[in-house]
This record gives structure tokens, C-alpha cells and sequence, in this order.
């Protein structure tokens, strides 16, 4: 018995330290928390490869001093060529760029929950007659990335609406305004003013090229569609368009399945004040198009 009960008072004891020792390795070291999503090397390291964790690459989330913050600035100063472009807080007052910043910021204040938000990119339209009086739709449609050009009759595409696709997408490529500059770059936002003018202009000539005539224009700005949750499961949501400047954008809010106007009068002035708030903050200037006025 003597020998049995001193084995298990050993095995207690290595047990206490077990647990002693874990408890301080996680209470009393120097070392911080791993990140939630973090990239440490849990084998080994390896040699070389693109993309590959190292040993600097502990961590996926880092907090900068001073010093180390400093050194992060020179290195990015010194990959800029030329001059930077400048600084300007909102000339109107918003920024229609800011709408997911601003969404993000206001959506804790009124106890909602982002469910998803979605760019509808900028459409410019024309209706027309072809040579043999059928009418069809000619459209641009002005992507973040791209732009996308279609044609089509009302008995659907053949020959002469891809004829016609053809000369708007010869017509956008040889664009040098901000068409042009939209198909090559990214842009933050599209109005009408620039690109919606230029855009309506290269569809009426492909038309006209075609021996056909413009009947009818229209052009659908951009807008942001937002969904959200309330804390009583609930829906809500907000759709923010794009408007001509000085107004910038307007937007409507709904909220509940039978409508909650001060609910959605809420998630409103939530959103006004993001925006404002944001627009305060000085943003980069979007330079103008090589050779525009």
C-alpha cells in the first residue's frame, strides 16, 4: 500500500506542475496571443518559395513602434515616382467613395449587423432604329475594373448587333478622356458628368455608323445596395445613389418586414453622420485624364 500510495502522490505531483506550469506559460509570458488569423510556422521553416512563411513572419497581425512605423514610410516614399497626388477633404461635404467606410461606421451605432453590400455599377443606354426599323438597346456598362459594351434587338443578338458592339468597344478603346482611362484603371467612383457624357456620345456614334437613329437615352448611376440584420432579426437596408455634384448621392432606408420608420430614420442619420464624419478626413485627389481641360 506504502508503495502504491507514493505513486499516485508522484503522479499528483507531476500532474500540480503540469497545470502550474501551463497556467503560468499562459498568464506570465512576454510573448503576445496569437492572432486570430495568424500565419506562424507550426513546422518547419521552409528554405525558400514565393509566399512562404519565414522567420519574420511570426505573426499575421503586427503592432508597429514608432521607430519601425517611420522606416515602413521611407520604404513606401521611396517606391512613389513623380508627385503624389494632393490631399483634399469632400469639396461638397461627402464623398459617394466613402459609402462602405461610412456603412461600416454607422451600422454599430444603431445595433445592426452588415449582412452584405453590393456595387451596381453605372449604366449609359440608348434605344434605336437599324436600317430596317428594328429596335434594339445599345449599352455601356461602367465596371470598377472594366467596361463592358451590348447590343441587342428585341428578337435578340445576331450579326448587326455585334457589328455594332464592335464599333462602341473601338469607340471606348480609342477613348483619351475618362472612358478611355476607365478601361485601362481602376476608378473610385463614375459620374455622369464625365464618364456618363463620354459613354452616351461613343454609343450614338456607333449607331449612327450603322445607318441606325437614336430614339431614346437614359443613364442609371451607380448605387450601393446594403443589407442588414437588427437585433430582432430583422431585416433593414440601405441603397445609396450616385447623384450629379454639388448633391453627390441620396440615399433610402427601410427597416422590418412591415416598415420601421423610425428604425430606418435611425440607420439614416447614422449614416449622414458616417459620411460627414469621413469627409472631414483628407482623401487623395483622382487626377484628371492626360489632356482633358
Amino acid at each position: 500500500m506504502s508503495g502504491t500510495l507514493a505513486s499516485i502522490q508522484a503522479r499528483f505531483k507531476v500532474l500540480s506542475a503540469g497545470v502550474v506550469i501551463g497556467l503560468s506559460g499562459a498568464g506570465c509570458t512576454s510573448e503576445p496571443a496569437p492572432a486570430s488569423a495568424s500565419n506562424q510556422v507550426l513546422g518547419d521553416v521552409p528554405e525558400s518559395g514565393v509566399g512562404l512563411p519565414g522567420d519574420d513572419d511570426r505573426w499575421a497581425s503586427a503592432t508597429l513602434d514608432d521607430r519601425q512605423r517611420e522606416e515602413v514610410r521611407q520604404v513606401l516614399r521611396s517606391a512613389v515616382t513623380g508627385d503624389p497626388p494632393p490631399l483634399e477633404r469632400a469639396p461638397y461635404g461627402v464623398r459617394f467613395e466613402d459609402v462602405p467606410r461610412a456603412i461600416l461606421t454607422a451600422a454599430p451605432e444603431v445595433e445592426m449587423a452588415i449582412l452584405r453590400q453590393r456595387l451596381v455599377p453605372a449604366v449609359a443606354t440608348v434605344r434605336f432604329k437599324d436600317h430596317r426599323d428594328r429596335i434594339g438597346t445599345a449599352k455601356i456598362e461602367f465596371r470598377r475594373m472594366n467596361i463592358l459594351a451590348s447590343v441587342e434587338f428585341l428578337t435578340g443578338t445576331d450579326a448587326e448587333a455585334l457589328h455594332i458592339q464592335q464599333e462602341i468597344q473601338r469607340g471606348i478603346q480609342a477613348s483619351e478622356g475618362h472612358v478611355g482611362r476607365s478601361a485601362t484603371t481602376r476608378r473610385r467612383s463614375v459620374t455622369y458628368s464625365k464618364e456618363g457624357v463620354e459613354g452616351m456620345a461613343i454609343l450614338e456614334a456607333a449607331v449612327h455608323d450603322a445607318g441606325g437613329t437614336v430614339e431614346a437615352r437614359k443613364y442609371d448611376p451607380e448605387r450601393y445596395e446594403i443589407s442588414l440584420l437588427m437585433l430582432d432579426n430583422q431585416p433593414a437596408r440601405l441603397v445609396v445613389r450616385r447623384e450629379p455634384d454639388p448633391k453627390v448621392l441620396s440615399w433610402k432606408a427601410w427597416a422590418g418586414s412591415f416598415g420601421d420608420e423610425s428604425k430606418a430614420e435611425s440607420l439614416g442619420r447614422a449614416f449622414e453622420a458616417a459620411m460627414h464624419a469621413w469627409a472631414r478626413i483628407p482623401q487623395p485627389v483622382q487626377p484628371e485624364p492626360f489632356g482633358s481641360e
